[in-house]
């Protein structure tokens, strides 16, 4: 019961009252989304490509990132900007709200009852409840844009839009003409775990130290391609299903729930030795 009520009140206060995370996604599937537009009406009208775009091209223009990155003299490093807008502004949103709680109320009914493990496992399922509204958010707000301009809700991709948006052209990249379902789902759990490890080092570190690892865990998933660095899973255009060299999805889905897990259990060990009073 303790439990439950930890969980409405995170809920509540965490997510339902939080008008950052409402908001801000649906103004990154706005402005993303008429970026994405912009540029298909005007290759389509110039003839660089031959058809429309579809909800998938949306999709992938939104969580693609970049293809593996070869460093040359006439291959400058591009940013990935949108990819990282994605990625990198839900962990800032989520940053503060447990540490606030923890060292607000939360803190005379943890000191009173003792209850940490609770109080950790009701902040963990916040914090992935979060990160998946998030990302329902902007897909939501994607497809109602997609309907009102026309564009086919459908998981077909043409690799014609992709290669000119993405900039793509000495890489040995396949074909595919649809994203599998599996793609849909990676992103968003390698976002969860990406946060779920921000929330464990922040305990080790100050809140914005955590933040600023995860950021460079995040570009240097950009610059490096490597089954090692997780962000690597959180790119449709470093999966193995698109480009030759790259990463294995299924490998992904297992590396991202043991990440996410493992961090969670380091998370609840830490906090049980969490100085509560003296770190405040």
């Amino acid at each position: 019961m303790r439990f439950i009520k930890d969980l409405v009140f995170d809920f509540r206060q965490g997510i339902l009252r939080s008008g950052t995370l409402l908001l801000v996604p649906a103004v990154i599937a706005a402005v993303t989304f008429f970026d994405f537009y912009a540029k298909a009406r005007r290759y389509l009208e110039q003839g660089m490509i031959q058809s429309t775009v579809d909800y998938g091209d949306y999709w992938f223009y939104l969580y693609g990132g970049m293809c593996e990155y070869i460093p040359s003299p006439d291959n400058p490093f591009q940013f990935p900007a949108v990819w990282i807008l994605i990625f990198l502004v839900l962990p800032f949103i989520l940053l503060n709200y447990p540490f606030r709680d923890m060292y607000g109320v939360g803190q005379q009914i943890l000191v009173r009852s003792g209850r940490r493990s609770l109080w950790w496992l009701s902040k963990c399922c916040w914090n992935f409840c979060g990160t998946v509204l998030y990302h329902l958010i902007i897909q939501a707000a994607g497809l109602v844009l997609s309907l009102a301009f026309g564009v086919e809700i459908s998981n077909r991709i043409h690799m014609d839009f992709i290669n000119l948006v993405f900039n793509i052209r000495y890489q040995e990249v396949w074909n595919p003409s649809s994203l599998p379902v599996a793609a849909f789902l990676l992103p968003v759990l390698v976002s969860a775990a990406i946060n779920m490890l921000q929330m464990t080092v922040s305990l080790f570190i100050r809140p914005m130290f955590g933040f600023f690892s995860v950021a460079v865990l995040l570009l240097a998933s950009a610059y490096l391609l490597s089954p090692l660095l997780i962000g690597n899973y959180a790119m449709a255009f470093r999966y193995d299903w698109v480009l030759k060299a790259g990463v294995s999805m299924e490998a992904g889905m297992r590396i991202a729930v043991i990440l996410l897990l493992l961090a969670a259990l380091t998370g609840l060990v830490r906090f049980w030795l969490y100085d509560i009073l003296e770190s405040e």
